[in-house]
């Protein structure tokens, strides 16, 4: 059985809109326990860095919010974390559940490349499977020969055959070093800020024309998938362009971060309607 590791943080009110837990708090709380499960059970994140040379950069992200929990409704969250090696040792996949004190847990899916790393500040390398020291570490039902496969094509691809486009807006930005990690290129739950700030901006400017938009500012959406391209290094200039749609009895947003012409991240967020957000 694929090991898991469980812990409880204490709730601050940044983790938390005032309709359920902030997404890119759900995303750090992710990768916080992937490094815990990784340290308890296979190597340590720095030592998998420092003494292997070897990084993990996120590649998808898939989150399902659960049951709404809010600051008032306990004083910890539950986190429980599993991972495993896929694609014969390509991919990192972890599975988070994030819980409150009571209903359905939020969920989240992560897959990571490995980088064999070339040894300069930045930490940048090229893909390359996981050596055997490291593969070793992994009990036999944690490495799956299939790899993961991003939604995010697929989503897109349907979402312009079928849908009907509402409104779209581009919102400039430029990376800062509280965005960064230790390489000075962006924190990859930014992706995931960064559009919802698009979001926002759209329905903010285009709800009073489209005011079906405004149900992505009162209710959490129903789902995010991710899908990471290219990091953003400081002081980068950029864009997200928000393209707001009906689809399947669905509102979605699709968001492309871009710099100048060349997309470096695509998130998609579903806001269910009517029925089916009961």
């Amino acid at each position: 059985m694929a090991r898991s590791y469980a812990f409880e943080v204490p709730v601050d009110a940044g983790f938390f809109t005032p309709l359920h837990l902030q997404p890119a708090a759900v995303c750090r709380l992710a990768f916080d326990g992937a490094g815990r499960w990784l340290g308890r059970h296979a190597i340590s994140h720095r030592r998998l860095v420092a003494e292997h040379r070897t990084g993990l950069v996120l590649w998808s992200v898939q989150l399902v919010p659960g049951d709404p929990v809010g600051f008032f409704d306990g004083d910890r969250l539950a986190v429980r974390v599993t991972g495993r090696v896929r694609g014969g040792g390509t991919q990192l996949e972890c599975d988070v559940e994030v819980a409150g004190a009571a209903g359905r847990p939020t969920r989240l899916r992560a897959c990571s490349v490995p980088l064999r790393l070339d040894g300069g500040p930045a930490l940048s390398g090229t893909p390359a499977r996981l050596g055997p020291q490291v593969l070793a570490a992994f009990h036999p039902d944690e490495i799956e020969a299939r790899p993961h496969c991003s939604p995010v094509p697929g989503l897109r691809a349907a979402i312009a055959a079928r849908g009907t486009p509402l409104a779209g807006r581009l919102t400039p930005f430029v990376i800062h070093r509280h965005q960064c990690e230790v390489a000075d290129q962006w924190f990859w739950p930014e992706a995931v800020s960064l559009a919802g700030s698009g979001r926002e901006e759209l329905v903010r400017t285009e709800a009073e024309r489209v005011p079906a938009l405004r149900l992505a500012m009162r209710r959490p959406a129903s789902r995010l998938d991710l899908l990471l391209v290219r990091p953003f290094f400081l002081f980068d200039e950029g864009a997200v362009r928000t393209t707001a749609s009906e689809w399947e009895g669905r509102l979605v947003f699709v968001h492309e971060l871009r710099a100048g012409d060349e997309t470096r991240a695509v998130a998609v967020e579903q806001f269910a309607t009517g029925r089916e957000a009961a």
